[in-house]
């Protein structure tokens, strides 16, 4: 196959994947906040959000920790906070942490509801932050989960009155890379989940709470 065959069907793919890229992959640049909240998942989610806070972009940062996040989280220079021998005394399904930093505090809070997938993640915040609100928060996560984030959130009446932004992590931290995405199979299955995930919630969308 010739050089210029191979370029132009190189193009027409990017024409083509492109447009679902954009969709699932529509974030904000980080600004000035009350607090960040990075969502649980993949690493690079935290290590993005702790620059951030460094950077000093919020007084605040709120790391959600997964119960398959644990073992890995001292790693982030958390040893103090003994989450794995705080896990290990709770059911598994009630092992979901919140930890919640203003400059050298740090509070360990246990989220057992926000265990659930990411809807319950972000419920659980907006009870979190019911009786301590913010007046602007930003969300840190992989750049083609927010399509979903940014949803769900649109759903939870605690963050009606409060502005909002969507940060994805940077290309060169993330471990999904939009550009050309569509010729890593693991890139494949992660865009056709967050397709096939955010395409259920439109069909039965989650139980607002207003």
């Amino acid at each position: 196959m010739r050089i210029a065959d191979q370029e132009t069907q190189a193009t027409s793919a990017s024409s083509l994947f492109q447009p679902v890229r954009n969709f699932l992959a529509g974030a904000d640049s980080p600004k000035p906040s009350d607090a960040i909240f990075v969502l649980a998942g993949r690493p690079e989610r935290k290590a993005y959000g702790l620059q951030l806070f460094r950077e000093q972009f919020a007084p605040r940062l709120i790391l959600s920790v997964g119960r398959f996040e644990v073992r890995g989280f001292a790693g982030l220079g958390f040893n103090g906070l003994n989450l794995r021998e705080r896990a290990a005394c709770l059911p598994p399904d009630q092992r979901h942490f919140f930890i919640d930093i203003i400059a050298d505090s740090r509070r360990v809070v246990v989220r057992g509801d926000a265990g659930r997938g990411t809807y319950a993640e972000l419920l659980s915040l907006g009870r979190y932050l019911e009786s301590e609100p913010v007046s602007s928060l930003q969300f840190v996560s992989t750049s083609i989960h927010l399509a979903r984030v940014r949803y769900y959130c649109r759903r939870i009446v605690w963050f009606s009155g409060t502005e909002l932004g969507y940060v994805g992590v940077p290309e060169h931290l993330s471990s999904f890379r939009r550009a050309g995405w569509w010729k890593r199979r693991d890139h494949w299955s992660y865009v056709l989940l967050e397709c096939a995930k955010l395409g259920v919630s439109l069909l039965r969308p989650p139980r607002e709470t207003r």
